[in-house]
Protein backbone atom coordinates (compact mmCIF):
# COMPACT_ATOMS: atom_id res chain seq x y z
CA UNK A 1 0.00 0.00 0.00
CA UNK A 2 2.88 2.37 0.76
CA UNK A 3 4.18 1.85 -2.78
CA UNK A 4 0.86 3.14 -4.13
CA UNK A 5 1.14 6.30 -2.01
CA UNK A 6 4.73 6.89 -3.10
CA UNK A 7 3.80 6.38 -6.75
CA UNK A 8 0.83 8.73 -6.40
CA UNK A 9 3.11 11.36 -4.84
CA UNK A 10 5.64 11.09 -7.65
CA UNK A 11 2.88 11.36 -10.28
CA UNK A 12 1.47 14.44 -8.51
CA UNK A 13 4.89 16.13 -8.43
CA UNK A 14 5.49 15.46 -12.12
CA UNK A 15 2.02 16.75 -13.01
CA UNK A 16 2.61 19.95 -11.03
CA UNK A 17 5.82 20.72 -12.89
CA UNK A 18 4.01 20.89 -16.28
CA UNK A 19 7.27 20.01 -17.99
CA UNK A 20 8.97 23.08 -16.51
CA UNK A 21 12.29 23.19 -14.72
CA UNK A 22 14.36 25.95 -13.16
CA UNK A 23 17.93 26.44 -14.34
CA UNK A 24 20.58 28.91 -13.25
CA UNK A 25 21.57 31.68 -15.68
CA UNK A 26 25.03 33.24 -15.78
CA UNK A 27 25.68 36.39 -17.86
CA UNK A 28 28.34 35.94 -20.54
CA UNK A 29 30.18 38.10 -23.02
CA UNK A 30 30.02 36.61 -26.51
CA UNK A 31 32.15 37.05 -29.59
CA UNK A 32 30.92 39.59 -32.17
CA UNK A 33 30.23 36.78 -34.66
CA UNK A 34 27.87 35.04 -32.26
CA UNK A 35 26.05 38.29 -31.51
CA UNK A 36 25.75 38.86 -35.27
CA UNK A 37 24.24 35.37 -35.62
CA UNK A 38 21.72 36.00 -32.82
CA UNK A 39 20.62 39.33 -34.29
CA UNK A 40 20.29 37.81 -37.77
CA UNK A 41 18.29 34.89 -36.39
CA UNK A 42 15.88 37.33 -34.75
CA UNK A 43 15.73 39.64 -37.79
CA UNK A 44 14.90 36.72 -40.11
CA UNK A 45 11.67 36.23 -38.16
CA UNK A 46 10.40 39.64 -39.30
CA UNK A 47 9.01 40.69 -42.64
CA UNK A 48 11.91 43.10 -43.13
CA UNK A 49 15.14 41.60 -41.77
CA UNK A 50 17.29 44.43 -43.16
CA UNK A 51 15.26 46.95 -41.19
CA UNK A 52 15.76 45.41 -37.73
CA UNK A 53 17.53 47.44 -35.04
CA UNK A 54 18.63 46.12 -31.66
CA UNK A 55 19.45 47.49 -28.22
CA UNK A 56 19.94 46.32 -24.63
CA UNK A 57 21.37 42.92 -25.60
CA UNK A 58 21.91 40.42 -22.79
CA UNK A 59 23.28 36.88 -23.14
CA UNK A 60 23.36 34.17 -20.47
CA UNK A 61 24.55 30.58 -20.26
CA UNK A 62 22.08 28.22 -18.61
CA UNK A 63 23.03 25.36 -16.31
CA UNK A 64 21.41 22.85 -18.72
CA UNK A 65 23.85 23.86 -21.50
CA UNK A 66 21.47 26.18 -23.37
CA UNK A 67 22.12 29.86 -24.04
CA UNK A 68 19.60 32.72 -23.81
CA UNK A 69 19.65 35.94 -25.85
CA UNK A 70 17.53 38.87 -24.70
CA UNK A 71 17.12 42.43 -25.83
CA UNK A 72 14.84 44.78 -27.68
CA UNK A 73 14.21 44.93 -31.41
CA UNK A 74 12.35 47.32 -33.66
CA UNK A 75 11.62 46.83 -37.33
CA UNK A 76 11.07 49.25 -40.18
CA UNK A 77 7.63 49.19 -41.78
CA UNK A 78 9.18 49.70 -45.22
CA UNK A 79 8.55 53.44 -45.28
CA UNK A 80 11.60 54.27 -43.12
CA UNK A 81 9.24 54.44 -40.18
CA UNK A 82 9.69 52.27 -37.11
CA UNK A 83 7.37 50.90 -34.47
CA UNK A 84 8.75 51.08 -30.93
CA UNK A 85 11.26 48.64 -29.51
CA UNK A 86 9.78 45.28 -28.47
CA UNK A 87 11.46 42.88 -25.99
CA UNK A 88 12.63 39.54 -27.40
CA UNK A 89 13.74 36.23 -25.91
CA UNK A 90 15.58 33.45 -27.73
CA UNK A 91 16.93 30.18 -26.29
CA UNK A 92 19.14 27.78 -28.18
CA UNK A 93 21.32 24.75 -27.65
CA UNK A 94 24.15 24.05 -30.04
CA UNK A 95 22.61 24.74 -33.45
CA UNK A 96 18.95 24.28 -32.46
CA UNK A 97 16.79 27.29 -31.64
CA UNK A 98 14.43 26.03 -28.94
CA UNK A 99 12.33 29.13 -28.23
CA UNK A 100 11.80 32.51 -29.88
CA UNK A 101 9.45 35.26 -28.74
CA UNK A 102 9.62 38.70 -30.31
CA UNK A 103 6.16 39.94 -31.30
CA UNK A 104 4.32 42.74 -29.49
CA UNK A 105 1.79 40.11 -28.37
CA UNK A 106 4.49 38.18 -26.51
CA UNK A 107 6.35 41.24 -25.17
CA UNK A 108 5.24 40.62 -21.57
CA UNK A 109 6.41 37.00 -21.76
CA UNK A 110 9.78 38.00 -23.25
CA UNK A 111 10.27 40.71 -20.65
CA UNK A 112 9.44 38.29 -17.83
CA UNK A 113 11.74 35.53 -19.15
CA UNK A 114 14.62 37.96 -19.68
CA UNK A 115 14.07 39.35 -16.18
CA UNK A 116 14.33 35.82 -14.80
CA UNK A 117 17.56 35.24 -16.74
CA UNK A 118 19.04 38.50 -15.42
CA UNK A 119 18.11 37.48 -11.87
CA UNK A 120 20.05 34.22 -12.27
CA UNK A 121 17.14 31.73 -12.22
CA UNK A 122 15.06 30.91 -15.31
CA UNK A 123 12.06 28.59 -15.63
CA UNK A 124 12.13 26.78 -18.96
CA UNK A 125 10.11 24.16 -20.79
CA UNK A 126 11.90 20.84 -20.94
CA UNK A 127 12.23 20.12 -24.66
Amino acid sequence: MQKVYVLAGVVALVACSNGMSTVSATPVTVEPGELFWAKNTMAERTGRPGGAQFRNMFVADLSNGDRVYCGEMKVSDGQNSFQGYVPFYMRHSRSVVKAVNWSPESADFSERKCGEARSGQLRINEL
